[in-house]
């Protein structure tokens, strides 16, 4: 191992244990989710290394604004908890996309008992309604060009009731569309319904009429819905789409799907969260600090 590597080691914030935590949560080294990417299956030779190796070079470089934000929120569970134990230890804060139609009064106790409502790091907001597929061909999307103007405002208006009737002044106004996907009929809805953003992966159509004021709180970094077959190729590609989306010094924006995660996930995220805020020194985001940005940054207008 290099030498920076036994320095770094020594950077580790104090009481943060990944490995505890799992235990604690009754995850064990081989626990294992019924899907997980085939890059969280097993982990690569000195993966530490490689990605301090990939990120010092940002070291002394202007400081990282990151945000996070964990999809198909609706039950607690072993790896709820546990994802919220890692965010909690560093205290980052985490955007929380629900799925409305999946919540119950039981569900609901489950989500408060790991991430309390008035706990000041959870960003709760909306994804979508059922996270149902509409669309006869091509990608999936619960809110595409083949659905309805109707029937997407009534869903959207009832899942915007049940979540505000659940979070009440917790609810972050912005809309999180299943498979990062809707029309340009959707962003209308939306801003008609007083949503103040959305949050996709790709930037916003341009020549929508009327003008378009939402905010594009843009995903760059898909950690656990990867679809690469390689194990350590995809680990590198990885490491190089972080890396670029660093080297935009641009807010970066990274997904989360807790139901994915394996031990080797949960701990690549504990040791990604510790190297950006101790060694790049990165500050965190939550959906309402970017809500509250200027409407002309790039990072987050989606409109470039």
């Amino acid at each position: 191992m290099p030498a920076f590597c036994h320095a770094w080691k020594g950077f580790l914030p104090l009481g943060t244990d990944v490995r505890q935590i799992l235990r604690e949560m009754g995850l064990s080294r081989h626990y294992r989710p019924r899907q997980h990417s085939v890059v969280w299956h097993t982990p690569p030779k000195n993966w530490r290394d490689e990605l301090l190796e990939s990120l010092r070079v940002f070291q002394g470089s202007p400081i990282p604004h990151i945000y996070f934000r964990a999809d198909d929120i609706a039950a607690g569970g072993r790896a709820f908890n546990a994802m919220c134990e890692v965010f909690r230890s560093h205290q980052v804060p985490l955007a929380m996309a629900v799925v409305p139609a999946w919540l119950s009064e039981v569900r609901s106790r489950q989500l408060f008992e790991a991430a309390p409502l008035g706990e000041s790091l959870w960003g709760w907001h909306q994804h979508g309604w059922r996270h149902v597929n509409w669309e006869r061909s091509g990608k999936k999307s619960e809110f595409g060009e083949q659905r309805p103007i109707d029937k997407q405002w009534r869903d959207i208006w009832q899942g915007r009731k049940k979540m505000h009737d659940i979070f009440k002044d917790h609810l972050v106004r912005v809309f999180t569309p299943p498979w990062n996907r809707l029309s340009t009929s959707t962003l209308r809805i939306l801003q008609e319904l007083g949503f103040q953003g959305v949050s996709l992966m790709k930037v916003f159509p341009r020549g929508i009429k009327p003008p378009i004021t939402l905010k594009n709180l843009r995903i760059t970094l898909d950690l656990h819905t990867r679809k690469g077959k390689d194990a350590e190729r995809d680990f590198s590609e990885l490491s190089n789409e972080l890396c670029t989306a660093l080297g935009k010094r641009e807010p970066v924006g990274i997904m989360l799907h807790h139901q994915r995660m394996t031990h080797f996930a949960f701990e690549y995220l504990d040791e990604l969260l510790t190297i950006l805020r101790q060694l790049l020194q990165g500050h965190f985001l939550s959906f309402k600090d970017l809500l509250g940005q200027d409407h002309d940054e790039q990072a987050c207008s989606g409109l470039r």
